[in-house]
């Protein structure tokens, strides 16, 4: 039997899940790169420096056509350094077309956490964002390409689902999958209505955590990182101490308005056959590392409150919510595998 595997392409982070022994264990990296020009180390021999420099830090780089791709964690630390933003292979949860580099870097980040296939019968289970309804996205480039970068490092048996429907695996179970899942990443908000496994409908949108940093940064005069970095460092979205988490808060609220409107918006429009009878409250369950600040789900219960179209019951943070998302991926590999 070979190995079963989960993989989470995400905008802000990429998370491989495996079980190893009895645990499952999850390996991640933030999904970036950042590129060095050989002129910014000392003169001489730039290039052949530059690349000791980073060998003897640890960094984790690449080198292709005599430049150097410092890539993951260690692009935002090399970033800092020299007061540049790290760039990113992914833009709104897909593949980013403005970056000709970027199916290279995802490509190497992905190495980076998986390895390569040992045998014919390892089986992976990556997810995809759903078609998004307030952004032109190509996700069938998106989608194949993942599963081309899969099929070059070895791996045969790939099968991909959709991310929201991806929390519902991983964290309803006791329901029979019976419920809401989101998952709001970096890029996109990603929301699947699921009825015993099944979706009723997903959908996506174009507005997420780069959405509240660039907002924030826009209404501060601050830049994105800033304002990402405060938004990361834990404050509460219901007690904010300054300007810029004022502003952060807003623009969570906005999100979260923007995200209950345009479920209602898809509801209203899906044809009432395919609605399912629902006579119990559903859960919904958010993800994300864009809901980790404290006071996200009571803020976004307050919004939940106001008109939702189905009967809910609670509304609760993931187990894990960075990894949400690549667990409920491993379940249905498992499932997979087992078949």
């Amino acid at each position: 039997m070979g190995r079963t595997l989960a993989l989470d392409v995400g905008t802000g982070t990429i998370v491989c899940a495996e079980k190893k022994v009895d645990n499952l264990e999850y390996y991640k990296v933030k999904d970036a790169f950042f590129k060095v020009n050989p002129s910014s180390f000392i003169t001489g021999s730039a290039l052949d420096f530059g690349e000791a420099m980073l060998k003897k830090a640890g960094a984790n780089f690449v080198k292709i056509d005599g430049v150097l791709y410092i890539l993951g964690d260690d692009a935002f630390k090399f970033a800092t350094m020299f007061h540049k933003e790290c760039l990113r292979p992914m833009a709104k949860g897909v593949l980013n077309p403005q970056e000709p580099e970027s199916v290279v870097m995802v490509k190497e980040l992905i190495r980076g956490v998986m390895g390569k296939a040992v045998d014919d019968t390892d089986l992976v289970y990556y997810c995809v964002p759903a078609d998004p309804i307030d952004a032109d996205f190509d996700i069938v480039y998106h989608s194949s390409t993942l599963k081309n970068i899969l099929n070059d490092l070895g791996y045969k048996r790939v099968f991909k689902m959709n991310e929201g429907l991806a929390v519902v695996y991983s964290e309803l179970e006791n329901e029979q999958y019976t419920g809401i899942g989101i998952s709001v990443g970096a890029g996109q908000s990603n929301i699947a209505y699921s009825f015993l496994g099944m979706p009723i409908f997903c959908f996506s949108i174009a507005r997420s955590g780069d959405y509240i940093d660039t907002q924030v940064a826009k209404a501060t005069n601050e830049t994105c990182n800033v304002a990402q970095h405060i938004k990361e460092s834990g404050i509460d979205l219901n007690a904010p101490k300054n300007k810029i988490e004022s502003a952060i808060s807003v623009y969570y609220d906005a999100l979260m308005e923007y995200i209950v409107d345009q479920f209602r918006r898809l509801y209203a429009s899906t044809d009432t056959k395919k609605l399912p009878n629902i006579l119990d409250p559903l859960k919904i369950v958010v993800s994300g590392g864009s809901s980790l600040p404290k006071g996200f789900i009571e803020k976004f219960e307050s919004h939940i409150r106001e008109e939702f179209p189905v009967p809910v019951s609670t509304v609760k943070l993931a187990d894990d919510p960075l990894f949400a998302v690549a667990r409920g991926l491993y379940n249905a590999a498992k499932v997979k595998s087992e078949a």
